[in-house]
């Protein structure tokens, strides 16, 4: 897990994001288990569509960011599918 819920309250909450500032990089590759090459500079949520391209079985790589992502407890995983650890975008 690369990018885990942080305590807010009695819950978990994912980053606070500068949407200005942060970074994007890479894409998604054409499964929906396999990450690709995305990589995101912060820490806020990274949710993947699990829609399919038209006509094909190949994954989308549409995604949505999420700041203050709130989970029911913390040390949640924020990112679905989870974003490898390595992965900070430049």
């Amino acid at each position: 897990m690369a990018n885990l819920s942080t305590a807010a309250g009695g819950n978990g909450v994912a980053g606070n994001v500068n949407f200005a500032t942060r970074t994007v990089t890479g894409a998604y590759a054409s499964t929906y288990a396999d990450n690709g090459n995305l990589a995101v500079s912060d820490n806020h949520a990274v949710r993947r569509s699990v829609s399919r391209t038209h006509g094909t079985a190949t994954a989308s790589g549409v995604f949505s960011e999420t700041q203050c992502l709130r989970t029911a407890y913390v040390g949640v995983e924020a990112d679905s599918p989870a974003l490898d650890a390595s992965r900070t975008a430049a």
